[in-house]
């Protein structure tokens, strides 16, 4: 039994969502970029050698390689884009006294994680959006400072009790998840048997799984279902693992055949402790509007000064845009300086 494409399909959104998690910033200026520079951010420089290596390593994966290697030059500008954000949103935080510990950042590697069912494949969809692995911890790093720094531009902001119990009770398949593995198999009297032994060592699990199983999107993975709210999977195996208390092994008739199933681990959580994430939710627009105002204003103090090979800073967007005008300076090959008097100034 696998989980619907819906849930497939939601992971990736939210990893789509967590790309852009970086907010838009503004600022320009109109001094010279150096040469051998993409783009300076006050005293901070980033190397075309550094921005030739994210793109590269972006577009490692095959399905990035397709989608996002086509066109190569607007690849090229999101990824100088979101490493100037990177230099903004970092300064931003420090003079606001926001920062993240490496516990916050594990915390929130295990919740993408979760939701895209493991490690291998959270990173396997972060290569095929260009987020090559190397880049991942940065990336993830952002978007638990960028959460954190939202938290603090909106701490005196009141949100009614009624509000947040009210987006509890809708969330509520996510605040009880269990975690299961299973080995499917077509007879109830080889499920036994399978039981007995996973019983007398559970350590064979995962190999009975692989010899037996017949749900080959997962017997490779020790039948391993990952974390699942209410909802995710049919009835009986629903109200089979959810009445048990983990951990424990059983036997589970459904429409696809019998399931030998390791309830491995439940997870609940209470109003209090997801209230922190209700809030961001409840102020969502209030968080970007007061974030994007505070990184516009840091934006504009640093400056964002872009070569003009790669494209104009747009400060309205946080984005790094293609040149279509004539009247910009190309970079000359050798020279000390390009030009970048004809962007926009911030």
């Amino acid at each position: 039994m696998t989980r619907t494409s819906r849930r497939l399909r939601a992971r990736n959104r939210l990893l789509a969502t967590a790309a852009v998690a970086v907010v838009a910033l503004s600022g320009c200026g109109d001094s010279p970029v150096r040469s051998g520079a993409a783009a300076t951010i006050g005293d901070t420089r980033i190397p075309i050698s550094d921005l030739s290596g994210y793109v590269s390593r972006g577009l490692a994966d095959p399905q990035a390689q397709q989608q996002l290697g086509a066109d190569r030059a607007s690849y090229e500008r999101q990824s100088l884009a979101r490493m100037i954000n990177h230099v903004v949103l970092t300064e931003a935080a420090r003079r606001k006294g926001v920062a993240v510990s490496s516990g916050a950042i594990d915390a929130k590697f295990a919740e993408f994680e979760q939701q895209a069912g493991g490690r291998q494949q959270l990173e396997q969809q972060a290569a095929q959006n260009g987020i090559a692995k190397q880049d991942l911890e940065r990336f993830v790093s952002d978007v638990v400072l960028n959460d954190a720094l939202a938290d603090k531009l909106t701490a005196d902001v009141e949100v009614p009790q009624e509000q947040l119990e009210q987006l509890f009770s809708q969330q509520a398949a996510q605040n009880d998840t269990v975690h299961t593995a299973h080995i499917l198999v077509p007879a109830q009297k080889q499920a036994e048997g399978i039981l007995g032994q996973v019983k007398a060592d559970p350590t064979q699990f995962a190999a009975l799984a692989a010899k037996f199983s017949t749900d080959t999107s997962n017997k490779d993975k020790g039948g391993d279902l990952g974390f699942a709210g209410r909802g995710q999977f049919v009835k009986a195996f629903e109200d089979a693992v959810f009445g048990a208390k983990p951990p424990t092994y059983l036997v589970v008739k459904t429409e696809f055949g019998f399931h030998v199933v390791h309830v491995i681990e439940r997870k609940t959580t209470t109003l209090a402790q997801a209230t922190p994430n209700l809030r961001r939710a409840a102020l969502q627009k209030e968080r970007e509007t007061r974030t994007t105002e505070l990184l516009a204003e840091v934006s504009k103090d640093l400056g964002v000064k872009v070569n003009p090979r790669f494209g104009r800073w747009d400060p309205t967007q946080g984005s790094v845009e293609e040149i279509t005008d004539n009247g910009v300076t190309s970079p000359a090959p050798g020279g000390d300086e390009v030009s970048v008097e004809e962007q926009p100034q911030g």
